[in-house]
Formats: structure tokens, C-alpha cells, sequence
């Protein structure tokens, strides 16, 4: 039982910079995959895991809203909301800073915008046989390749790790941003000397899925210049696996605040290694057998564990991987999340009889004189009769009038459609008004260009 050996943490208070189209005020956590929230499935695989509490971090004023969102799905999970103060501008890295004094053992720490069916247990065992201070997951990236963008073409990007891996040991090299570097990658000399044949990836990514020492949040709270965990805690850990202990310890003492400074400062400080523990090293036969392990003796040691090659994992992090989850997720509904779950809630009201794989949330009101067809319909939105609505995403609380055909099309939070409109391969943001008959193609329709920016001195 896992629950009993670590504390799990889901970071929900990010602020969904890469989802503009979509988001509006809402919080990023609450937008709506499938009949959940998206903060849900993160917590519903922590559940399975035999979790059975979980500390949520949150922006301190949207905590009741998550929490009454929460309170509607089917979770047994005892959540414990941690704030973080509504005007700060923390990094996830300041997030698990701020909530210090709530870890208490080794401890795991997963995003709100993971969607995944993988089993954690391997993860967590390759953390166990190691003694490692961090494991990471990571996922087969293109969940996404063949989804269409609605809006205006543009040429969309993905991000990319580049991952070095030493392939007989899974001992993680590096981690950094494909952005970051230029036509070339210099790999350091020390790590492929000696150390067996290094593997670098480019098509795989992150999955913010992590296994933690305690002693690793000891050593974040002492470096408060480090803001993001995967951006500058991740790599900055990664580099300290090449910290050798001394061969003679050198004595702490308080007499000389300068030497105790500077102990502060190392790594080594934080990792617990007693005489004992020294002992045990040098003459184990496990040690011995790893003798051909890269970074022999090191003290900080890291891990990347890939998942199966058939597992679910998407990060719900840009509007294209959030629609393509939307898009999929009937297909894949019954692996993600097994037959427990309906696919329409038990509060949704669907009147139409014709439909085609569809998913709404609690409280959807679809209409008669409908039809409905590969389309995901959120919490409280009103589709009124005669409507087509095929490959489509309506969010929460929006609203499609009589007699329109939205095609390959997101209906945003709160949007209002009028009767008589054709959309097709259109974006409709947050509390849009669509007018009556519009007909658009490939348009982004948004408030945010009425608006002009005035800076009144």
C-alpha cells in the first residue's frame, strides 16, 4: 500500500498560459475533459494507486470553486487543499516551497493536467531499488499529431524535451528544452565516459509525473532563488549527481558559522549518509554488482522510466492537447477509466435521439430535435432543439440556440451561439456572443479583441 510509504501532491495552481483560446477566467484544473474536471483524473489514478489522501495545491481564491467542482465526481480521496496566495506569481518550484512543512516522507508529485491510464508501481519501484532522490516518468509524445485545429491556420509547434538516458541503468543524464538549444547539442565528456551507452530522445516527454526524497524538498526550501521545478529544480538536481562526497567528512560545527554556511549550501548536507550507510556501500554484494553502473558511489542518483508503449499519457498543457483529449477520449474511455464511470452523467439530461458518441457532463441539457454526433458536451451547457453539433467541444455553461450547425468547432465557457449560425472550424472563447446567422469559417471569435489596454498615468 503505497498511500502508507508516500505523500502525494498534485500541483493545481497553475495559471493556463498556453490556453488562452479556451480558458478565460476560469482555473485551469476545472476545465472540462470528458463528464470531469481535469484535475479529476490525475486524483482518480492517484486513487487507484490506493491513495487515499492527497494535498492539492490551489490559488487560495479559486479553492471553493475546485472544491464544489470536486464534490460533484466520484472520488473517495481525502483532499487536503493547500493556498497559495491569490496575488503571487509562484513557480511550481515556489509552490512546493510554500507548503514546506506539509511533507512529511518521500512523497510524489504530479500535475492537474496529466490524463493517464499508466500503472505508477514501476516508477515507484525503480525509487525504492535505487534509493533514488528522483524518478521521472515519461510518455511517447504525438497524442495530438492527427487532430485539426479549429481557427485560423497556423503552423503549430510541439515543444520538446531532449532526454539523455543511460540505456542499461534508466540513470537520467540530462533534461532540457529542445528550444534551448541551437543546430547542435553538446553533451558533456564525463557523461559518456565510462558510463555505457547514452540514449538521447527527442519524442518523448515529460509526464510531471515525479517521485521524490524527502530530503529533496529540504534542499528546494534552502534554494529560494529556483522558481520552476521542470525548468530550473529538474536540471539543477539532474547536475548534482556528479557531487562526490568527501572521503573525509568534515566536521560540522557551529562554532564556525562560515563552515556550517557553507555545509548549507551542498547538497551533500541534505542526503542522509551515516557511517553506517558508508559501510553498507563499500561492502555489500548488491554494490558490488553494480560495479558497472554509471556514477558508481554517487550519492544523488535520478531515474527516467519510460511507460509502455501502449499506456495513455497527455498532457493537457496547449488548446490542441486539450481538444485532442476531448476529441479521443470516448475511444479510449473504458482503458483510461474502465466501465465505472459513464460516459454521460447521471445528471446530464439527454433528450436527443440521435446521437453518436458523445459525453456530457452533469447537468448538459441536450435538447430534442437534435442530432449530436462525436462531440463533448460540459457541465450546464443548454443545447436547444434543431442543432447539428458534430466533432465539437461545448464547455461549461455555454449556450447554442435553435437551428445551428457547428462543425469542428470549440463553443467556449459560458459563449452564447444565436439561432440560424453555421460555424465550422471556429474557436469561440470565453463569454462570446455569437450573432444571429453568422457564418463563419476557420475564425477565432474572442472578446479579448474588443478590448484596448489603457494606461492612465
Amino acid at each position: 500500500m503505497t498511500n502508507f510509504e508516500f505523500q502525494a501532491v498534485v500541483l493545481a495552481a497553475g495559471r493556463g498560459t498556453r490556453l488562452p483560446e479556451v480558458l478565460g477566467d476560469a482555473p485551469k484544473c476545472l476545465l472540462p475533459v470528458g463528464p470531469f474536471p481535469l484535475l479529476w483524473y490525475p486524483l482518480n489514478m492517484l486513487q487507484q494507486h490506493n491513495f487515499s489522501e492527497v494535498i492539492v495545491v490551489v490559488v487560495e481564491q479559486e479553492k471553493l470553486e475546485i472544491q464544489l467542482a470536486l464534490e460533484n465526481t466520484p472520488l473517495k480521496l481525502k483532499v487536503d487543499y493547500a493556498t497559495i496566495p491569490s496575488d503571487s506569481d509562484f513557480g511550481t518550484a515556489d509552490s512546493l516551497r510554500y507548503i514546506y512543512d506539509k511533507i512529511k516522507s518521500d512523497f510524489l508529485v504530479v500535475s492537474c493536467d496529466i490524463v493517464s491510464n499508466v500503472s505508477l508501481y514501476p516508477l515507484i519501484n525503480k525509487f525504492r531499488e535505487h534509493d533514488a532522490a528522483l524518478a521521472l516518468l515519461l510518455f511517447k509524445s504525438g497524442f495530438e499529431s492527427d487532430v485539426v485545429m479549429p481557427g485560423p491556420k497556423t503552423k503549430h509547434k510541439p515543444e520538446r524535451d531532449l532526454i539523455g538516458v543511460h540505456s542499461a541503468t534508466q540513470r537520467l543524464a540530462f533534461l532540457t528544452a529542445a528550444s534551448d538549444c541551437e543546430d547542435t547539442l553538446n553533451i558533456q565528456r564525463h557523461l559518456l565516459k565510462n558510463k555505457g551507452q547514452l540514449d538521447v530522445y527527442s519524442r518523448l516527454s515529460d509526464a510531471h509525473i515525479y517521485v521524490l526524497k524527502k530530503w529533496v524538498i529540504n534542499y528546494l526550501q534552502r534554494k529560494e532563488n529556483i522558481s520552476t521545478f521542470k525548468g530550473e529544480f529538474l536540471p539543477h538536481l539532474i547536475k548534482k549527481q556528479h557531487t562526490k562526497r568527501p572521503a573525509k567528512a568534515v566536521q560540522d560545527t557551529t562554532s564556525e558559522v562560515g563552515l556550517v554556511t557553507k555545509l548549507e549550501d551542498s547538497i551533500l548536507h541534505y542526503v542522509p549518509h551515516t557511517a553506517l550507510d558508508q559501510k553498507i556501500t563499500q561492502t555489500s554484494l548488491f554494490n558490488q554488482s553494480l560495479s558497472h553502473v554509471p556514477y558508481h558511489g554517487d550519492i544523488v542518483r535520478c531515474y527516467a522510466v519510460q511507460a509502455p508503449k501502449d499506456a495513455i499519457g497527455v498532457r493537457v498543457n496547449n488548446t490542441l492537447s486539450f481538444l485532442a483529449i476531448n476529441r479521443k477520449l470516448a475511444s479510449i474511455w473504458n482503458n483510461l477509466c474502465g466501465e465505472t464511470h459513464p460516459l454521460i452523467a447521471p445528471g446530464a439530461l439527454v433528450k436527443s435521439t440521435q446521437t453518436k458518441e458523445i459525453i456530457a457532463a452533469d447537468n448538459a441539457k441536450l435538447s430534442e430535435k437534435t442530432s449530436l454526433n462525436y462531440s463533448v458536451f460540459g457541465p450546464n451547457c443548454v443545447i436547444n432543439p434543431k442543432n447539428i453539433v458534430s466533432n465539437s467541444l461545448v464547455m461549461s455553461n455555454a449556450i447554442v440556440e435553435e437551428g445551428c450547425n457547428i462543425d469542428n468547432c470549440i463553443i467556449g465557457n459560458r459563449a452564447h451561439v444565436k439561432s440560424g449560425s453555421m460555424l465550422k472550424n471556429c474557436i469561440i472563447g470565453p463569454n462570446y456572443v455569437v450573432d444571429e446567422d453568422t457564418k463563419s469559417t476557420a475564425m477565432h471569435l474572442s472578446n479579448a479583441d474588443q478590448y484596448m489596454e489603457i494606461d492612465i498615468q
